[in-house]
């Protein structure tokens, strides 16, 4: 008994013992990370892969994972804009291991800018989506706004109708207008702050630009028909004050501040806020108009004069990080305001200039951000929810003409207005809620599924002070619902060296409102639509090597018809609630390849791309004085765009660009229309091509300094401003070849804290057209100061 009761003994401490040795035998993982510099990175991500143990680095680039058993792993360091790093741990023998782990920066030069993976365009570049990253962290100093800075990526074209705060028309290998559509941190940027938008948002405020060339990201994506554009703002991490103010040609002002302050327990708060000013007064070309023999009698050169542009934004946010079940959560609540005077109508008129016409638009805006992920990095959840409340005022009420010269003329104005039929004061109440949630799922090395589903709500009611309550159509609320949802499959293969992603789209919406459908009886219809369609995605990328790539997609995509579009401006624009969306078939494919030339590094990438367009929306004229949405013809577009960036050397960088796009009509609207069939759409240019060169020195006057020296070169080959079947019998019908030269000088010193920019514009003065051959602005000058703290 006494010796089965020693065994019974023997075996419990033995197997304590084991127990005990199993629990404090565990091992403990620490060490540092640094950059190229030795500088340590705070906040880089540690992981084990497939387990659950993960780390932070603290402030001086340290970190510990302890209760580690023991075993063989992979251990993964990432920070946003660096590459990642994996290295094998061994602690099946040890108890505990100290490592050091430098990162080294991810970039390659493109088009005068640094194209960088980071936070999602780091994941989103590990598919084989063709998407470009432009980092502004190195742009902080450019006196370009964010368009004109987009305008130099490969296969994107920003066109702009006139100066500061004009409208802007992106073209992203052949789809344009609304077939591309802009976001602001992933929420679409129609439906947001008037003054966010790429034509008026400082490049101090933003923290890179992500260009899809094809197919939009599930995450992001709404209705894009061709691509997107999607403005990731400033996110901080550090208290720092950034202010820019600089002055430019025809009026032009433009300031900008940020400001961050957080604490040890990781509460922030901050505020971004910049204004807009320019009297865009530019010379351009016009007619003397004659009123004794009401003709256009000579040439004259003219500045324009009814051109104003201001805006102004400001917001104030707050909130934590990196708490139980929350790695962010913020709140913004921001003001707005836009004011725009209306020189031209679409068509510009060299004789009989709009002088009065102007529009206001601005409102309120709050805003809910929050992150969360697991600590294994399986699970993310993102969820942004936004209200607005906004008001629209447009006026055009006057009792004259005017000519070149901003004098009244004789004539009188029986009409009332500039450009409408009659005068008016419309001022559109709106009030639009937009909740985006997207969640992802890790399944493991290779694979992760994500759902996402963005829906937007708009309400919108008006009034016109010229006309009686009665008979006033604005009185009538109109009311719009989207929803975006889908799901996506990222998946890696055979080594990672394949990568596919698979991806569902649906699209739904719902509008009801009241159409003006005879402008003369005042006929008042109440109209309801709702549709319901389906979409989706394939794109493949095979890697030879870490150089080299080729990436191809297919894409059937639809843009949804918007509110104006369907129910009219219940003035001007009838109403159709039989729009069906625009639809795309959409091919890419695509070769990357990086290369050492006299141990210098030299990157190539070329595009090719087809489109088939059906069902285009457009606005025709409908009727006296009225105009109509009507989907248009079949249109294909094939294209080939490409780059070539080279560093010869460190002090040297060159890039060049061009594409070719080809855009005509396959199928007529109407039987008269049958003779365009073949032809190219107008304003559109087929062939673009841009050069720059950039010299950098350190150390110029000090030893804390930098002098950079650029010089830009755009080519524009000449382009019909009319339907090519009628433009063949007129030149003037044709918007002539473009050449574009410019300079900027940029000076940073005092421990890179101060910094001044020069920049002077088209500087051989060459004369420059857009749509319909409106004149943009010609030689012109702008300085910037900025200083941060």
């Amino acid at each position: 008994i006494h010796k089965a009761i020693w065994n019974r003994k023997y075996l419990f401490l033995l197997g304590l013992s084991i127990f005990s040795l199993q629990v404090w035998g565990q091992a403990k993982l620490q060490g540092t990370l640094s950059d190229e510099q030795g500088q340590p990175i705070e906040f880089a991500s540690l992981i084990l892969l497939d387990t659950d143990f993960t780390a932070i680095s603290d402030d001086r680039g340290q970190f510990l994972i302890e209760d580690i058993p023991h075993d063989l792993y992979t251990l993964r360091a990432s920070y946003l804009g660096y590459e990642e790093v994996e290295i094998t741990v061994d602690l099946r023998q040890q108890s505990s291991m100290v490592i050091a782990i430098a990162l080294q920066p991810v970039s390659t030069n493109l088009e005068t800018v640094t194209v960088t993976a980071k936070s999602e365009a780091r994941i989103l570049s590990e598919r084989p989506l063709a998407i470009t990253s432009i980092d502004f962290s190195d742009l902080q100093n450019s006196t370009l706004d964010a368009s004109s800075l987009l305008d130099r990526v490969n296969g994107v074209r920003v066109r702009q109708t006139g100066g500061l705060g004009s409208a802007i028309n992106i073209s992203i290998q052949g789809a344009q207008g609304n077939a591309v559509r802009r976001y602001f941190d992933g929420l679409p940027i129609r439906f947001l702050a008037a003054g966010l938008d790429l034509n008026n948002l400082p490049v101090n405020q933003i923290d890179r630009v992500d260009i899809y060339r094809g197919i939009t990201p599930l995450e992001v994506g709404t209705d894009a028909l061709g691509g997107g554009i999607n403005i990731v703002p400033k996110r901080f991490y550090q208290r720092q004050v950034d202010v820019s103010y600089q002055i430019g040609s025809f009026q032009t002002h433009r300031a900008s501040l940020n400001a961050f302050f957080i604490n040890d327990k990781k509460w922030f708060v901050g505020t971004n806020a910049f204004f807009n000013y320019s009297a865009n007064n530019y010379p351009i070309d016009a007619h003397d108009y004659n009123e004794e023999t009401r003709r256009a009698e000579n040439n004259i050169i003219v500045r324009r004069f009814h051109d104003t542009f201001r805006s102004y934004y400001g917001d104030l946010f707050f909130g934590f990080r990196d708490r139980p079940g929350v790695d962010e959560l913020k709140i913004t609540l921001s003001y707005n305001d836009l004011y725009d005077e209306v020189q031209t109508p679409v068509v510009f008129n060299p004789v009989r200039p709009l002088g009065a016409l102007f529009t206001q638009t601005g409102g309120w805006t709050a805003n809910l951000d929050y992150r969360w992920q697991t600590p294994n990095q399986r699970w993310q959840l993102l969820a942004k929810t936004n209200l607005g409340i906004y008001q629209d005022f447009i006026q055009d009420s006057t009792d004259y003409f005017f000519n070149w010269y901003g004098e009244r003329l004789e004539t009188p104005n029986n009409r009332g207005a500039d450009l409408l039929s009659m005068p008016a004061s419309i001022s559109i109440d709106k009030q639009i809620y937009l909740q985006r949630l997207t969640a992802r799922y890790q399944i493991n090395r290779n694979h992760q599924l994500s759902v996402s589903n963005l829906f937007v709500g708009q309400n919108r009611e008006g009034r016109n002070a010229f006309l009686p309550a009665e008979e006033d159509p604005f009185r009538f609320p109109a009311f719009l619902r989207q929803n975006y949802g889908g799901l996506a499959w990222d998946g890696k293969w055979w080594d990672q060296k394949i990568t596919t992603t698979l991806t569902y789209k649906n699209y739904h919406y719902w509008a009801e409102a009241t159409s003006l459908e005879d402008a003369i009886d005042q006929d008042f219809e109440q109209q309801m639509v709702s549709n319901n369609y389906h979409g989706g995605n394939l794109a493949l990328k095979y890697a030879f090597n870490a150089n080299t790539f080729i990436r191809s997609s297919f894409e059937l995509a639809y843009r949804l018809p918007e509110e104006n579009e369907l129910f009219g401006n219940q003035s001007t624009i009838r109403s159709n609630i039989n729009l069906r969306p625009e639809r795309s078939e959409n091919w890419n494919l695509g070769l990357f390849w990086k290369f050492l030339v006299f141990d210098q590094p030299v990157a190539i990438e070329v595009n090719g791309f087809y489109r088939q367009q059906q069902d285009r929306i457009i606005l025709l004229a409908s009727g006296f004085d009225l105009a109509q949405f009507f989907n248009e013809e079949e249109v294909e577009i094939t294209g080939l765009d490409g780059y070539l960036s080279w560093k010869p050397w460190n002090w040297l960088h060159l890039n060049a660009s061009a594409t070719f796009q080809d855009i005509r009509i396959r199928s007529a609207l109407v039987e008269a229309d049958e003779d365009l069939i073949g032809t190219r759409l107008p304003n559109i240019p087929t062939f673009f091509a841009r050069m720059d060169i950039s010299f950098v020195q350190e150390g110029l006057l000090g030893q804390e300094d930098q002098f950079r020296l650029g010089y830009f070169y755009d080519f524009t080959d000449s382009f019909s401003s009319v339907r090519e079947a009628n433009a063949i019998q007129n030149i003037g019908n044709f918007v002539p070849t473009q050449h574009v030269n410019s300079l900027e000088v940029n000076y940073t010193w005092y421990q890179s804290r101060l910094h001044i920019s020069l920049r002077a514009n088209n500087i051989f003065d060459d004369d420059l057209y857009d749509n319909f051959r409106i004149q943009r602005p010609g030689r012109h000058f702008v300085a910037k100061i900025r200083y941060t703290l």
